[in-house]
């Protein structure tokens, strides 16, 4: 990795971990970078997820006003996040990926449809008793967790999507858990990634440097933008990352 290289991942982690904690959407800008510097997809992909986890750390401080509040909701989907990470990442590594990739795509176009549709579908599901709701919601996290695990593009979006339709949270309570969830499944997968993956160690530290710093930023310029204002804007970033995918 040559001196410029490192500049221009650590530049492209940066304005990653900023629109992971405003929206989602990191690896839209982060993965695509590693495979034009000729990594090969595995490796970018492996790469991408451990260097992209340091923006846990900075999510997780700047959103501490509104993870206080919602203890018990983490509590809830932390083990079905961490179980689906473990449960992906082993997919990753132990089959093939075509089939996969090709359905990614339409996968994320549906989840930014169903985050659109969030408000009028909340009114209808949070009729369900709460007991049904939280099972449902730990499943859907659980299904995050997976896919977080295996590739991971938009596995906020994905979030906040699944979950967004059975709670009351507002969307900025449900996007500091999003930011907090998915950073745990993204450091499960890290963690078997270090240790089993062809990861190109420079290349992910270079991300990391700049996805801590975006991850602080992005989270306190949230806190400046409306709800609804807010869904578009992820969702838009969702259905970017599904046309990059399927292009």
């Amino acid at each position: 990795m040559t001196a410029l290289q490192a500049v221009a991942l650590a530049a492209a982690g940066l304005v990653a971990g900023t629109t992971s904690a405003m929206a989602g959407g990191a690896s839209l800008i982060t993965f695509p970078v590693l495979l034009a510097m000729g990594v090969p997809p595995l490796a970018a992909n492996v790469t991408n997820t451990v260097g992209l986890a340091p923006v846990v750390v900075g999510t997780a401080l700047g959103s501490l006003p509104e993870l206080r509040p919602q203890r018990a909701r983490l509590i809830a989907l932390g083990p079905p996040a961490v179980g689906g990470a473990l449960a992906g990442s082993a997919l990753l590594l132990s089959t093939p990926s075509e089939v996969f990739e090709a359905i990614v795509p339409a996968l994320i176009a549906l989840s930014c449809a169903l985050l659109l549709a969030q408000p009028w579908l909340v009114r209808h599901t949070l009729r369900a008793g709460r007991g049904r709701r939280r099972l449902l919601a730990q499943a859907s996290t659980f299904v995050v967790g997976v896919y977080t695990g295996y590739f991971g593009a938009a596995s906020g979006v994905l979030f906040l999507a699944l979950v967004g339709l059975l709670s009351a949270a507002t969307l900025h309570e449900l996007n500091a858990s999003k930011n907090l969830l998915v950073g745990v499944a993204n450091a499960v997968a890290t963690v078997i990634f270090a240790v089993v993956a062809p990861v190109e160690w420079p290349m992910a530290a270079a991300l990391a440097v700049g996805a801590l710093l975006g991850g602080g930023i992005g989270v306190r310029l949230v806190r400046r933008v409306p709800g609804p204002q807010l869904r578009t804007a992820i969702a838009l970033v969702g259905l970017a990352v599904a046309v990059r995918l399927a292009l």
